[in-house]
């Protein structure tokens, strides 16, 4: 390399260097007035958001014979051991089979006390494909 390129260089790694800021502000810039999420809203931050129940709930599953298809199906559940902060809140309930995927849902607009009971959607769930649940209370 010639020495008389040297100060060229220096320049144009200068440059470069001082654009690479320029665009590390505005992108800073830019994040910073996204605002933050509540327990309300949700926005591009980071929080935690606090739960009316914190120590778990007890589920009962309701099943029943149909003679269509030949299976006892899950058509509705009881979700018991809502704490009393969750009253007024709605409930949302996923049943899931052993991949994850959702089986039946249902929801509860409005909880009363410290239980509900949700009717699971269409025929419900096929009973024996059920391995688990997911509650989602929010409001």
């Amino acid at each position: 390399m010639n020495e008389s390129h040297a100060p060229q260089r220096r320049k144009r790694i200068a440059a470069a260097v001082i654009a690479g800021i320029a665009a590390l502000g505005v992108v800073g810039a830019s994040a910073a007035s996204l605002g933050g999420i509540t327990s309300n809203s949700l926005g591009a931050d980071t929080a935690v958001v606090g739960s009316c129940d914190t120590d778990g709930v007890t589920l009962a599953y309701t099943n029943a014979y149909d003679a269509t298809s030949g299976l006892y199906r899950t058509t509705s559940v009881t979700v018991s051991g809502i704490a009393a902060a969750c009253a007024g809140k709605a409930l949302s309930l996923t049943l899931k089979d052993a991949t994850g995927a959702s089986l039946a849902n249902g929801t509860v607009a409005s909880i009363v006390g410290t239980s509900a009971a949700v009717a699971m959607s269409g025929t419900g769930a096929s009973a024996n494909a059920v391995v688990g649940a997911a509650a989602v209370i929010s409001g």
